[in-house]
């Protein structure tokens, strides 16, 4: 597919089913955005896939599926176009003879298969819905998502602001905040199959939001740096509102304490960023060298604004 240069390292696929279920939050169907295209029906499942009507034949026809003598018999199997006017036939092989209610079906299945139009022609293949080109792209898709989050964050009146950081940290806090970042505990809840949902960077417990923004002992061990950088004493904070809004600052001024929330938002948006890189790409990072990045980032963003 376009896009993907690897389509099968795990790493690349495990990353899109990922966003397939940032999608599906969103209230946008992932899974039926994809396409089949009928072409001669040999690579696709006659019972098992859904390619006609509005579900599977095996679930529409149980008794013929019981009745069928391979349940694994392509499109192709069971549908040929027969004489110059291509006529439909059915070489249908029953493991009995059909009568009765078995017959019935029998006539209401052939009566759908008349509908489709069926020309033996080219290969199966695949399209996406979301792309013009039908050519399923992960810069598109990751555009797609983008522009929802904005959507969604523009028009939300719950939203919390500052325009010292940029927008894509704002939209992560927001996220963050309403508990919608894809942890192992969110991503279990959406039925994605992992080996485990403890933390994967201490492995003391399950990886909540919570978990990974505050409690885990590798980002308290980065809060603390950042709070004693601003003479803030030892990091303490028991919640996400009260370690992200409020401001908690003693002896600042109204805009210091705007940028020190600022570099909280950019300490929670880059821990998460290096919890992803350790995740994915086993990429190895110390409180040390994250709070530099953090100094880092914060002198750039705000100088730039």
């Amino acid at each position: 597919m376009e896009g993907v240069s690897q389509p099968s390292t795990s790493t690349v696929w495990h990353n899109i089913i990922v966003t397939g279920a940032i999608i599906e939050d969103m209230h946008l169907s992932f899974k039926s955005s994809f396409v089949k295209t009928i072409g001669d029906g040999e690579s696709t499942s006659f019972w098992q896939e859904h390619w006609i009507g509005n579900d599977k034949l095996c679930n529409v026809f149980p008794r013929l599926y019981r009745l069928e003598t391979n349940k694994t018999a392509s499109i192709k199997d069971r549908i040929s176009l027969s004489g110059s006017n291509g006529v439909q036939v059915h070489p249908w092989s029953w493991v009995r003879g059909l009568f009765g209610r078995a017959a019935g079906d029998r006539e209401r299945l052939e009566l759908l298969l008349s509908s489709f139009e069926f020309y033996g022609t080219a290969a199966d293949s695949w399209s996406w819905a979301y792309a013009s080109n039908g050519l399923f792209s992960v810069k598109k898709l990751s555009t797609l998502i983008d522009e929802q989050y904005l959507f969604q964050f523009s028009s939300n009146p719950e939203t919390i602001l500052n325009n010292i950081v940029p927008k894509k940290i704002e939209i992560f806090i927001w996220r963050t905040l309403k508990k919608w970042i894809l942890v192992r505990v969110e991503l279990d809840k959406r039925g994605i199959d992992l080996h485990s949902v403890r933390c994967p960077l201490c492995d003391d417990d399950i990886e909540s939001v919570d978990h990974s923004v505050i409690f885990c002992k590798h980002a308290m061990e980065v809060w603390d740096r950042v709070f004693k950088w601003w003479n803030q004493g030892n990091f303490s904070s028991f919640s996400l509102a009260e370690l992200l809004i409020d401001d908690g600052a003693n002896s600042i001024s109204p805009f210091g304490k705007k940028i020190w929330q600022a570099l909280r938002w950019i300490c929670a948006y880059l821990l998460w960023k290096n919890r992803n890189n350790k995740v994915f790409y086993d990429k190895y990072w110390t409180a040390q060298v994250t709070l530099n990045e953090i100094q880092v980032k914060s002198f750039e963003w705000l100088n730039s604004r």
